[in-house]
């Protein structure tokens, strides 16, 4: 049967739900994990997606000498992470993909294929952060840089990040770990940090096991804390649960469920009334009918998130934000696998719903409340087709997706997509798409001034949606039977109305006022390298590479937080036991600025991690990480406290 038939990878699809997780790194020739289905909403193989994908295994989560997923994902050519540090906390405002902020909702953040919102570190009403999901939750990350409107709607301009969480395992099985550190916080223009050596902690605990003859059970927890990297140290504490179940009705039909709570808090600064700076509960919950054959797949499955959050406390001088932001959402997508066509219809409707109140204070007393109560609806069709010519050497993939938007109207959203095989080990990978966001909750929904520190800010309800219109041109090349690879891409996106907040030469109170308009374009292009070389045993040499220049067209002035170059090496070595492994992550990063106006820079620096783990028994596991061994200030030094060296131990069992 030829490796890439129908059936073939439809049953390597049914066989990714039941495989235990610690089966992934026993696979060879066409490994489990490189199914990704991220890019296409069809299953993968991953050097044979016809979408450019970038995946981070399970194996590469546990070698990698980092704390926190945004540090997971700076070595990815076009990502920039650098300017944020491994605690919980820390501010997701600054962390881009392809010149575009995730905090500002260019980037769509979905966890096991479903949206998300906020999140320990996400700024303003509308941030996300990329910390959702403690490390040991995640079984792999699948990353589609790009747009992505036209299989995912609003808010997938600069592309995808797919958060895929651990798997139902066919055998019974456990798991646990505990690690502890400390770290040091840098000095801001010469100011020392308070108690600048601070600790760090995680535990977490998983249990996989069979119920009767059909179905599976998955329950994960995870505790961690840490102090923060500001002046004053702040406790931030999040505990997570997840649960997994899958159900085989016949060969053809299954049900899964899943679940999971996560209670997050950040202390106040010494000196303050309130406990918390930052109270977030969130809990997620879904269900899946599936049907799968050798022809067809289909899937209708119900989806319901939601966020019961506070950021400040009362009398604080930035505000109060106390409420519920959620989503609700219901989707139905079938796929026929034809010999020589995949086709892919769908069909979703999305409720966000807002309801939160923002308190003003002007010298600790109330001012004003500004409520926000908003439910937004999206109702969405597209379709996807998938074509292989020459020998399935060609595969064509025109893609649509039609959205009506309760507030602004019908978007039709094309994407064309193609790649094409010009030797056994040569793959040429292009596409152009259409993209859309619409303006931010602050920026549009807010009924009254709100205050952010010394200014006052209002929304326009006037505002239009983001639109972008991208294109990517790749290679990938084969090497050594495998051995070497290496890929080599340009992309170019023209973003017209991008939102900006602008002086509106009124004062309220002394204060001036800032709104929004539709004034800025930019252009954000540039070219990545990655490569790979090694193999599962003895040396591995990874790396990336990528230059980007991110334009305000308006003004002819860089955009804030994208660094002109970013360039990862990560050597690494394990013994021929395979028991013993040493990893080291060394990273540059380009100058950039902190803010439109270009008047603030964070200079190029550079950065080395390096972990170190063994294998001391047969269901046993130690690693100590180092981090940022040379205290880089990651060029920031003027304007924020950094956090320094780390020294984290951590033990692993199984069982």
């Amino acid at each position: 049967m030829h490796w890439s038939s129908p059936r073939f990878l439809v049953g390597l699809v049914a066989a990714t739900l039941l495989v235990p997780s610690g089966a992934l790194a026993q696979q060879n020739p066409v490994a489990l994990q490189d199914l990704v289905v991220t890019g296409t909403r069809s299953p993968h193989a991953l050097a044979d997606v016809p979408v450019e994908t970038l995946v981070i295994t399970r194996e590469e989560i546990e070698r990698a000498p980092v704390q926190n997923l945004p540090q997971l994902l700076r070595t990815l050519p076009g990502v920039s992470a650098t300017n944020l540090d491994d605690t919980l906390a820390s501010d997701n405002l600054r962390l881009t993909v392809r010149g575009l902020q995730l905090n500002e909702g260019y980037g769509l953040i979905l966890v096991d294929g479903r949206r998300v919102h906020g999140g320990l570190g996400a700024h303003g009403d509308y941030g996300i952060s990329l910390n959702q999901i403690p490390l040991s939750m995640i079984e792999r990350i699948e990353v589609v840089k790009g747009a992505s409107s036209a299989l995912y709607g609003a808010d997938a301009m600069a592309g995808v990040i797919n958060i895929i969480t651990r798997r139902v395992p066919q055998e019974a099985s456990a798991s646990a770990g505990v690690s502890y550190g400390l770290y040091s916080v840098l000095p801001r223009a010469g100011v020392k940090a308070q108690d600048p050596i601070r600790r760090t902690a995680q535990v977490h605990a998983n249990l996989g096991t069979p119920v009767g003859d059909a179905s599976g059970l998955l329950l994960h927890f995870a505790h961690q804390s840490d102090e923060g990297s500001d002046r004053l140290a702040q406790t931030t504490l999040r505990d997570s649960v997840l649960a997994k179940w899958h159900t085989a009705l016949t060969d053809t039909w299954s049900v899964d469920l899943a679940g999971d709570l996560a209670w997050s808090r950040r202390d106040t600064v010494p000196g303050q009334d309130a406990r918390y700076d930052r109270k977030l509960d969130d809990y997620r919950a879904a269900a899946a009918l599936n049907y799968k054959d050798d022809r067809h797949a289909w899937t209708l499955s119900g989806y319901r998130f939601n966020q019961d959050f506070e950021q400040g406390f009362e009398g604080f001088q930035h505000g109060f934000r106390f409420g519920d932001v959620g989503y609700y959402q219901a989707e139905s997508v079938y796929t026929y696998f034809g010999e020589r066509q995949w086709l892919t219809v769908g069909a979703e409707a999305q409720r966000q719903s807002l309801d939160y109140v923002f308190n003003n204070y002007r010298g600790g007393e109330l001012e004003a409340q500004v409520p926000v109560k908003e439910n937004i609806d999206i109702y969405s069709l597209f379709v996807q087709d998938e074509i292989w010519l020459l020998d399935e050497r060609l595969i064509l993939v025109p893609g649509v997706r039609f959205e009506d938007h309760s507030r602004f109207g019908s978007e039709i959203n094309p994407k064309f997509s193609a790649s094409l095989r010009t030797g056994a080990a040569t793959t040429w990978r292009a596409s152009v798409g259409r993209a859309f966001k619409s303006p931010t909750i602050r920026q549009l929904y807010y009924e009254g001034l709100y205050r952010h520190g010394d200014n006052y800010v209002e929304s326009n309800p006037n505002l239009d949606p983001e639109t972008a219109i991208n294109a990517n041109l790749s290679v990938e090349q084969l090497w050594w039977d495998g051995n070497l690879w290496g890929s080599l891409g340009v992309f170019r996106t023209d973003v017209k109305n991008m939102v900006v907040r602008t002086d509106t030469g009124r004062e309220f109170n002394d204060l001036p006022i800032e709104s929004f308009e539709n004034v800025q374009k930019a252009r954000i292009q540039g070219a990545e390298l990655a490569f790979r070389a090694g193999g599962p045993r003895g040396f591995t040499l990874r790396g990336s590479a990528a230059w980007t220049a991110a334009e305000n067209r308006d003004t002819d002035l860089d955009l804030p937080y994208v660094p002109d170059y970013t360039a990862a090496l990560i050597p690494g070595y394990v013994t021929a036991s395979g028991q013993t492994g040493v990893e080291a992550t060394l990273l540059a990063v380009g100058r950039q600025y902190r803010n439109v106006a270009n008047t603030q820079r964070v200079e190029s620096h550079q950065i080395v991690d390096v972990r170190l783990w063994r294998e001391l028994g047969p269901q046993v596991s130690a690693s100590l990480d180092f981090g940022n061994i040379f205290e880089s200030n990651k060029g920031d030094k003027e304007f924020a406290w950094r956090q320094g060296r780390s020294v984290v131990a951590g033990l692993n069992a199984r069982f």
